[in-house]
């Protein structure tokens, strides 16, 4: 059963209880009327509910409540961000080496990288080519600031891809980084200028 039906599901229950509870306690009230001497005096009489009639104003305030519980939670429920699986490399498409650090395009970028940049390209081999933002704050102790703006350079020279996840990124390796064959010279020469730079 899909998140809609069972919103419509929970919101026809909550209107026929609703429904039920209000015919239910808004019944007639018995007048009686007393004749006494040509004084007529009008007498309300208390409703006493029956045994079924409080049954059926249970049943139904409960059914309310759990669909008015189930709709406000269901409304005022956030898209939770769950982390994706880890797929290994061996998984991947195009199919690449067994390890990360074992391509060349890897290698290559590793060789020339330094100090911070070098390390933030590490926890993402490490971690099978991708990562989420958030997790590189925690792993490497450096500030947001210098995380985002090492990423931006990273991915300026085509060696990292960075999408929106939730209120973070998702931080993954290029897919030609990932290849480790059919190296483009032209990549290789820009993650060099970069790296001198």
């Amino acid at each position: 059963m899909t998140v809609k039906s069972k919103v419509i599901v929970a919101a026809v229950a909550l209107a026929i209880s609703c429904f039920i509870v209000t015919n239910t306690i808004i019944k007639s009230q018995p007048i009686t009327i007393v004749i006494d001497d040509e004084i007529s005096i009008t007498v309300h009489t208390p409703v006493i509910y029956q045994e079924r009639e409080v049954l059926i104003v249970a049943i139904s305030s409960f059914v309310a409540g759990i669909s008015t519980v189930y709709l406000y939670l269901e409304a005022s429920e956030k898209p939770s961000i769950e982390p994706e699986k880890r797929v290994p490399a061996e998984e991947y498409l195009f199919e690449p080496s067994p390890r990360l650090r074992d391509l060349d395009t890897v290698n290559t970028a590793l060789r020339v990288l330094r100090g911070s940049r070098r390390r933030l390209l590490e926890i993402i081999i490490d971690n099978g080519g991708e990562i989420l933002q958030k997790d590189l704050y925690l792993e490497t102790g450096f500030s947001k600031a210098k995380i985002s703006r090492i990423l931006k350079e990273l991915e300026s020279r085509n060696i990292i891809q960075r999408k929106t996840y939730g209120s973070t990124k998702k931080i993954t390796l290029s897919d030609w980084m990932k290849r480790g064959y059919d190296l483009k010279s032209r990549e290789i020469r820009k993650i060099r200028y970069y790296s001198m730079r």
